[in-house]
């Protein structure tokens, strides 16, 4: 009995080592199949994004046929081929096009080899019926494949529906069909260059071998990694594993024996990590306990005397009297004021009535109430506003995680009448200084505010702390302000002049106008250092008049000189536009028809200007001025919602442009950009063109125009005038 008890501890550590061993052993086998399904996982998730890039890629050239199609609908054969001939592209896998004007094929591409489509009615063929119906009927892309041709041979078929715009609604004119080579499509793609065994659905679980059109059904029976292709003209479905089945290369022998091994050295820490999660069970218990405390304690300090009827804090009366008389829990402690502002509550409240503002304000109070502990208040102070105070004989930190706590528990949604809204607040936090514990707490309140201030300039759901630099700031933007009004007055904004060159030949295509302040203390001021003082005083419309003037006379002298300018364009703010008079002043300017363009930054609020940019943009242009998008990728404006105002030309942000050396994405990206002003007859300029290696990339991807440092800087006038002389002399030397 006692070598019995002698070896149990014995026997105990050779169960668990069994035990530990036979786990590591099954979890070696499912980590290498996991690594093993990983590795095909990554070449098949490359696989089909090259398949679904390849595929979209031929679906834009079919749009772009399509686009010229509803542009000409009668274009007839010739012009069908001539157009056709420029969208194919090479290294594209459509081999041909084939135009149906009601549902019946009369325009081919090439022609060679495509006769028999020609008379193809959609409406007749059961084959391609369908698939063509299916087009029509949704006014969708539709993707079907592999189908037999009725010129031969077997391809995927992607189908577009065409509408043309008769000026008060869009009629259907028929469909424009595009035929996908199949096998250089899978080339393309890597599909035919893999080791891997792989197969291609239309479903995600096919149960029939009629629904896979690449490899063999039982592919998907065989336990395979699945990615698929999305598009919104269908989906597939890949699945792929090794030619030779999932483990065999396990190394699993090699394993158990090192788990063995590893497994007698477990067991006694494992004993010992047993004790250790018992005392810290133990300790997780008397830690609920403390915090069961704390909360009884936090319960009785919200019976105040001073409390708001709506929400049941303390209110404005009670915070005063706080700081006037403050009870200081410790001699050391420090106050800490936190004033909150709700961001949407005056979207709440106008769409929901007063109602739903009050259930906000009591939902607000009660999360703000519930984040108190001992000698901390809540407090409503007016409207959507209120204050948080703590004490802390170490503020600074207390009142950091204070503040993010709050931002945090007010970004939670808020459920009105069933539905979910996100309210968020921004908050302004100030404490006592050293130097300050004697004084009047008065001016505590005003230093939250001017961080909240701070807070809400920077964006919604922030926090900012107060500091004696803001103080300096308020005061100094104040200054700024009073400044920059002198500045209006004495003709103080001067106009630069950054040159935009034609991407192919360099040759100056035009310029900008680029407003500069000559400070009569601080020397020249970029726009960054007055913008901000412009539109909070309302003067950003007045400064875009002065350098659109200043602009249009050295046009003017230009012209008097015999330089080649062929426009120049303008910034123009939201402010500017929204002027009642901005037509009347336009209408009077001296500028020739194309001559004149204006800037419309991107971060212009589209949506909210919507019915005012409706009527002044047509009539901006109707008076021959062109209209140019700046910054365009910046935001989260949408593509169409820009393009609905007709831009003669994009410029794309210099934090886009300035990666693409480097990246393989960025350069897609800018692409992609000027494939759509391409589509739309719309040029691109390119800004921030750094380096000449920028300006080749770019004219090779088609770009039309470029302005950066590595071509020329803003400039004055003057300095404009020199620069070119120097470029017609350079010329005249090169023997252009």
């Amino acid at each position: 009995m006692s070598h019995a008890s002698a070896f149990a501890p014995a026997l105990f550590a050779a169960v668990i080592a069994a035990i530990v061993v036979w786990m590591a052993t099954d979890w070696r086998l499912e980590r290498s199949l996991a690594d093993e399904r990983s590795v095909v996982a990554g070449e098949l998730a490359t696989m089909s994004s090259r398949l679904q890039t390849n595929l979209n890629s031929n679906v834009k050239l079919l749009q772009g046929l399509a686009a010229g199609i509803a542009v000409d609908p009668a274009m007839g054969q010739n012009r069908f081929s001539k157009l056709a001939a420029q969208i194919l592209q090479p290294e594209s896998q459509l081999r041909s096009f084939a135009a149906a004007p009601d549902m019946v094929v009369q325009w081919v591409y090439p022609e060679k080899g495509n006769e028999k489509a020609i008379g193809l009615d959609y409406r007749k063929n059961e084959k391609q019926r369908a698939a063509a119906m299916l087009a029509r009927n949704t006014h969708n892309i539709v993707l079907t494949g592999p189908v037999e041709l009725v010129q031969g041979g077997t391809a995927f078929v992607v189908r577009c529906p065409v509408y043309i715009d008769d000026g008060n609604s869009q009629i259907f004119w028929g469909l424009l069909s595009g035929i996908i080579d199949i096998p250089r499509l899978y080339r393309d793609s890597g599909l035919s260059s893999t080791d891997l065994e792989i197969a291609i659905s239309t479903t995600p679980e096919p149960n029939s071998a009629k629904q896979v059109f690449f490899g063999s059904l039982e592919t998907f029976e065989k336990k395979p990694v699945v990615a698929s292709v999305d598009m919104t003209y269908g989906r597939w479905s890949l699945a792929a594993l090794p030619r030779h089945g999932w483990g065999q290369n396990s190394g699993i022998g090699t394993f158990e024996f090192y788990a063995s091994l590893l497994a007698l050295c477990v067991v006694a820490p494992i004993v010992w990590v047993g004790f250790l999660t018992k005392s810290r069970q133990k300790t997780i218990e008397k830690l609920r306990l403390h915090k069961s405390k704390l909360v009884r304690a936090r319960q009785r300090l919200e019976h105040l005397s001073l409390h708001d009827a709506l929400t049941g804090l303390p209110n404005r009366r009670f915070v005063d009297q706080m700081i006037s008389q403050p009870p200081r829990p410790d001699l050391q402690d420090r106050l800490i004021l936190i004033h909150i502002d709700l961001d949407r509550f005056k979207e709440i409240n106008d769409t929901k009535g007063h109602a739903g503002g009050d259930m906000v304000l009591q939902t607000t109070a009660s999360r703000l109430a519930d984040l108190t502990g001992p000698n901390e208040v809540a407090a409503r102070i007016g409207g959507d506003e209120f204050v948080f105070a703590s004490w802390s004989s170490n503020p600074e930190p207390k009142a950091t995680e204070l503040a993010r706590q709050i931002v945090d528990t007010l970004q939670q949604t808020i459920f009105i009448d069933g539905a979910g809204y996100v309210v968020g607040a921004s908050v302004g936090v100030a404490w006592e200084t050293e130097r300050a514990r004697d004084r009047d707490l008065g001016q505590l309140l005003l230093n939250a505010d001017l961080a909240l201030y701070e807070a809400k300039k920077a964006g919604r759901g922030r926090a900012a702390v107060f500091t004696e630099e803001l103080r300096s700031a308020a005061i100094h933007s104040k200054e700024l302000a009073d400044e920059f009004n002198q500045a209006l007055e004495r003709d103080e904004l001067i106009a630069f002049f950054q040159p935009q060159f034609n991407a192919n030949t360099l040759d100056i295509a035009g310029v900008e106008a680029l407003a500069r302040w000559d400070h009569p203390r601080k020397g020249l001021l970029g726009p960054n250092a007055f913008l901000d003082a412009a539109e909070r005083l309302g003067r950003s419309g007045d400064m875009d008049r002065l350098i659109l003037q200043k602009a249009l006379f050295e046009l003017t002298r230009w012209d008097g000189l015999g330089m080649q300018i062929p426009r120049v364009s303008v910034n123009i703010s939201a402010r500017r536009l929204a002027q009642a008079n901005l037509l009347a002043e336009l209408s009077e300017l001296p500028a020739a028809k194309g001559r004149l363009c204006f800037e419309l930054l991107e971060t212009i609020s589209f949506d909210e200007l919507q019915p005012a940019l409706n009527e002044v943009i047509p009539a901006i242009k109707a008076l021959g001025i062109e209209i140019e998008i700046d910054d365009f990728g910046t935001e989260h404006a949408s593509i169409v919602g820009l393009l609905r105002f007709e831009p003669r030309r994009l410029k794309i942000d210099r934090e886009i442009i300035k990666p693409i050396i480097a990246s393989a994405s960025q350069r897609r990206l800018v692409s992609s950009i000027i494939e759509i002003g391409r589509s739309q007859n719309i040029d691109i300029v390119a800004e921030g063109v750094e380096t000449m290696e920028h300006a080749k990339i770019l004219k090779d991807l088609g770009c039309h125009l470029l302005q950066g440092y590595a071509l020329a800087r803003p400039m004055t006038s003057e300095q404009l005038i020199e620069f070119c002389r120097m470029k017609d002399r350079e010329a005249a030397k090169a023997g252009r």
